[in-house]
């Protein structure tokens, strides 16, 4: 595994990006972002004690892209499977797409971009780093409820590894396994929402399970409609 390590960098998935060739879980670990990026161009905050890290998944040619199409969420299972065995005590919510909370507070942030025949898979972990100010009501880390201090590479790699178990357990046919799972974990099942679409629309609703086809389900004045995109928003 070829590592790169920087005290602080713009964005780890721009630089796996920018490179020209890519080893199959080549990772790139940052103290801090400047310019770190959620979905759909959020800023991720990226204060020192956080993990901030990037590594490359390789497209396989025998698999279909479609597969590759539930990867956020296949990301967000291993995430929280991790999550659980560094502390079993706490009930960690999986927030489609791309988010892991606890105690109602976002705690680790997933971004799924495709390179060409890669896929770069960048997580952002509230770990030892203080959530102060205004966005302290909405993160939290997770020295902040444990009163521990993390070794900050080991559960980088401890992610990784994990990863690599959980991708193949997920492209040998388990997929139904990890959506009941997902499901089990569903932070926004039955919360009244708002979801803006790239259209520029917003629709409100009450968000439901998460489909076999990896698209959340919102009922809307009684209907049941499927969204495979969108910025959610939990209605006060």
């Amino acid at each position: 595994m070829k590592i790169h390590r920087f005290k602080e960098i713009n964005s780890t998935n721009t630089f796996l990006k920018e490179l020209p060739k890519k080893e199959e879980y080549e990772v790139v670990i940052a103290t801090t972002q400047n310019s770190g990026r959620g979905r759909r161009g959020n800023l991720w905050t990226s204060e020192e004690g956080g993990a901030y890290f990037s590594f490359v998944l390789k497209e396989k040619s025998d698999i279909d892209i479609s597969q590759y199409m539930k990867l956020p969420l296949v990301v967000g299972y291993s995430l929280l499977r991790t999550f659980e065995k560094l502390e079993e005590n706490l009930d960690f919510k999986f927030k489609w797409t791309n988010d892991i909370y606890v105690n109602d507070k976002k705690i680790s942030g997933i971004l799924v971009e495709k390179n060409r025949e890669d896929f770069i898979i960048g997580i952002g972990i509230n770990l030892n780093n203080k959530i102060t100010g205004e966005v302290a009501a909405k993160g939290c880390s997770l020295s902040d409820i444990t009163k521990k201090e993390y070794n900050i590479e080991e559960v980088i790699f401890k992610v990784i590894e994990d990863f690599k178990e959980n991708i193949n357990y997920y492209l040998s046919g388990n997929w139904n396994e990890i959506l009941d799972y997902l499901n089990g974990k569903n932070y926004l099942l039955n919360k009244a929402i708002k979801i803006d679409l790239r259209n520029g629309n917003q629709k409100s609703g009450v968000a439901k399970e998460i489909d076999n086809s990896g698209e959340m389900i919102i009922e809307i004045d009684g209907k049941r409609e499927m969204f495979s995109i969108g910025e959610i928003h939990i209605s006060k």
